[in-house]
């Protein structure tokens, strides 16, 4: 259905100009006539609106509009001229019957004038009505996209005003290209198009402020603002990237990283006030998506227990104390209504629960109210935000963009030779992410991420895949060097790195934590070499004792040093590192000390040593390279050879995602599922929203 409802009247006096009547007939109109006026939830009973196209049906349907100061319905016709009653003689009786007729006629009159207004007045729940906007042609909605997620906006990509007349939202010329960038756009709902709002490019999360005059967001690192009718940016902060934000009195909230807190920063710009920062202790990773209470001293926000959290919790934050406490548990980015409700998403579900805005709780069972709508869960730091993509203005206007929550990946496993000729392992479909090879070849281990983020294991020879882990996000998984244990690390609030017997003979061992991941076992099965994560260094190489469990570090430079691999004689490590400013492959001498040697010539990652140690293989995102290499004595290292293309495979941070068979022929790899893009390119609008709420979420 197309959205016409002619132009916005915001006020009394635009009403009368409008009707070329004062306001105070106006009101009678409104009162006595029906005249179609909308006043907004929550707010003063003098702030009303219009839409011209109601009050234009309403005005073809009354006929004759009456005078000023008159609100009698037009009968639609009458006596042509005056008529001289006839002289006539009564009775009494009939006399007492007359004065009792002419007694009554006005409560009659009355009872027929409310009837007869009750067909012209609109009833006073009018009927919710359901449209489509379609996106700028030749555009898609945008916001941190990415192929395996169809290409679909992940982060908030629209804001509805909280009057409801006009919708702001990020698109992106599609199918993008190299040097595409997006830009914020202003639909009014008056009218058939979309319109680009200048000083907006590279703009996505928008957001507006109170008033409606003004349009937040964020566009290479800086949180900006904008009139809405476009003009020229004012820059606010800076902001690493954005994971949210709300305008409330006098200032902005906002989420500005993966694993942050949240931050306020003045209308007016300048430095942002850390307001919140993730509690480790209750198990939270992040603070995102913020949106402010009424009155604005409180603020409903989500809160994450790790990278890839499906089910984060709302939480309350007191902008006075600085205090906050967990709301609604599997509740992601949630918002007040006038409605009384607090709505929310919940894997792909708009949810709603009843709230007391003085008591600051909720009461009664969360009900859902629509289904399909894109929440922001993927395989992406970045694109993982939980964010729902709908809008609700405070006249009771929702807007939304279909399409759920991403389906898992069906990756495969398969043999690839050195010719890139590939064969599958399994038949078995799956989101797998990583994939070793166990030390007699029997076995795969392999995590998965999406809805189960754990680690399994394939037995060639029986064809099952058993599960090895049960809980939070297990990943990258390293076999010993009998086979007998898996080294695997558990993503969440910290980085933890356990061990477990493959038969489960005992429980999961924790051997580190604050460690990034596990990457390859010294031959002789007494060091495992790690990568870590500090603010400072960024991603560096360290070794564990396994016997004692001390860490020691090994490559600690300014420079991220990842992917470190044990040569088969254990003399040497190989690692990927940015210190040139482009990644390449270096190898070095364990334990040390001596020199390094670069591999790799153009670019280089996920070394991998062949099984004799004569040869070191490494990827970059396009292709299979390998360098034959001497091992015994001093190093020695010929020039790299591209193998295949492997684009179609998948590729691991910051622990390589692919193995080599035994007899070092083919490789084991993940090949990623195709997906065709399907971005949006349309807006569904339910208007009169509220009382849909209302009738769903009486509990």
């Amino acid at each position: 259905m197309s959205l016409v409802k002619g132009r916005y009247l915001d006020s009394w006096k635009e009403i009368a100009a409008y009707l070329g009547r004062d306001a105070r007939t106006c009101r009678n109109w409104e009162q006595d006539l029906g005249l179609p006026v909308h006043r907004l939830e929550g707010a003063e009973k003098s702030r009303v609106f219009a839409y011209t196209g109601e009050i234009d049906a309403w005005r073809e349907l009354k006929g004759r509009l009456p005078e000023s100061g008159d609100t009698r319905a037009s009968s639609g016709g009458g006596a042509k001229g005056r008529t001289t009653p006839a002289t006539v003689t009564m009775h009494r009786s009939a006399r007492a019957w007359l004065i009792a007729g002419l007694a009554a006629a006005p409560l009659l009159a009355a009872f027929a004038t409310v009837v007869f207004l009750g067909h012209l007045r609109p009833s006073a729940e009018p009927p919710v009505g359901r449209f489509t906007i379609d996106v700028e042609p030749g555009h898609w909605l945008d916001g941190t996209r990415s192929p395996r997620d169809f290409e679909r906006p992940l982060s908030p990509a629209m804001a509805i005003s909280h009057d409801g007349r006009f919708i702001v939202y990020s698109a992106i010329e599609g199918p993008p290209g190299p040097t595409a960038a997006p830009q914020l756009f202003l639909r009014r709902l008056d009218r058939a198009e979309a319109a680009p709002i200048a000083g907006t490019a590279g703009g996505v999360n928008p957001f507006l402020s109170p008033d409606d005059e003004w349009v937040g967001f964020w566009a290479g690192g800086r949180l900006k603002k904008i009139p809405v009718a476009g003009g020229v940016a004012t820059d606010l902060c800076g902001a690493l990237r954005i994971f949210g934000a709300s305008w409330g009195s006098g200032g902005i909230l906002f989420s500005d990283e993966e694993f942050a807190g949240l931050s306020w920063v003045s209308e007016a710009g300048g430095k942002p006030e850390v307001l919140t920062r993730p509690d480790p202790e209750r198990e939270e990773y992040s603070h995102r998506l913020p949106s402010w209470l009424p009155g604005g001293q409180s603020a409903l926000f989500t809160v994450t227990e790790h990278l890839y959290d499906r089910a984060p919790s709302t939480a309350l934050l007191r902008r006075d104390s600085g205090g906050w406490r967990v709301l609604l548990e599997d509740a992601a980015d949630a918002r007040y209504v006038p409605t009384g409700h607090i709505v929310f998403m919940r894997r792909g579900t708009l949810m709603a629960v009843r709230f007391d805005p003085e008591r600051e709780a909720v009461s009664g069972q969360a009900v859902p109210l629509v289904n399909d709508i894109i929440q922001g869960f993927c395989l992406s730091s970045r694109g993982h935000t939980c964010a729902g993509q709908f809008s609700v203005s405070e006249t009771g206007t929702l807007v939304y963009a279909a399409g759920g929550v991403v389906p898992d990946e069906k990756n495969s496993l398969e043999w690839v030779d050195l010719k890139g000729r590939a064969e599958p392992v399994t038949d078995h479909k799956a989101a797998y992410v990583s994939a070793r090879l166990s030390p007699d070849g029997r076995r795969i281990a392999y995590s998965t991420l999406g809805s189960r983020n754990q680690i399994f294991v394939y037995d060639r020879d029986r064809g099952t895949h058993t599960p090895l882990t049960i809980d939070g996000v297990a990943i990258f998984p390293l076999w010993s060097p009998d086979g007998e244990q898996v080294l695997y690390s558990l993503w969440g609030v910290r980085e933890l790195l356990y061990r477990l017997p493959l038969d489960r003979s005992s429980g999961p061992e924790l051997l580190a934590q604050d460690q990034d991941s596990f990457s390859s076992w010294s031959p002789d099965g007494h060091t495992v070499a790690i990568v870590g994560f500090r603010p400072d260094t960024l991603f560096d190489i360290g070794m564990m004792d396994v016997r004692s469990g001390e860490i020691t570090p090994y490559l600690d430079s300014p420079a991220t040093e990842i992917y470190p691999d044990f040569s088969p004689n254990g003399r040497w490590i190989a690692y990927a590192s940015d210190e040139s400013g482009q990644r390449e492959i270096y190898v070095r001498a364990f334990p040390g000390p001596g020199s390094k040697q670069m591999i790799s010539i153009s670019g280089g990652s996920q070394p991998l040593w062949a099984r004799d140690g004569k040869r070191l293989y490494y990827r970059d995102r396009d292709h299979v390279w390998a360098v034959d290499v001497q091992t015994e004595g001093k190093l020695r290292a010929g020039p790299p050879r591209e193998l295949f293309d492997a684009t179609a495979y998948g590729w691991g941070f910051p622990i390589r995602s692919y193995d080599l068979s035994m007899d070092g022929r083919r490789f084991l790899m993940v090949r990623e599922e195709k997906r065709a893009p399907a971005p949006v390119t349309e807006l569904a609008l339910v208007e009169n929203w509220f009382e849909e709420v209302r009738r769903l979420a009486r509990t």
